[in-house]
């Protein structure tokens, strides 16, 4: 019998891993098209966002197969500062279209 919950948190994380390395893979790919170094490319707000949202997948996805208290208390930690990050990412990127 398929254990249908643990087959959805395990696919949480490895898509989160999957979206980390298509935007990583993605933004290497447009430095070398703009012929910028990896790390100033790295360091926009597009990239980031997309890093924390892989973070916040893969986090949710192992809080759910996690079964050790430390392990869910980290998973959880990661999950809200995933959370945090990309609505202040999100509250950022909204002040500077702005003004």
């Amino acid at each position: 019998m398929i254990n249908w919950q643990s087959l959805f948190f395990n696919s949480l994380w490895v898509v989160g891993l999957s979206l980390l390395l298509a935007a990583f893979s993605y933004h290497a790919w447009l430095a070398t098209e703009n012929d910028r170094k990896l790390w100033t490319q790295l360091s926009q707000p597009g990239f980031i966002r997309w890093v924390w949202t892989a973070v916040l997948l893969v986090s949710i996805g192992l809080l759910g197969v996690s079964q050790q208290l430390w392990e869910i208390i980290l998973w959880a930690v990661m999950a809200l500062i995933s959370v945090a990050n990309i609505g202040l990412l999100s509250r950022k990127t909204s002040f500077e279209e702005k003004t």
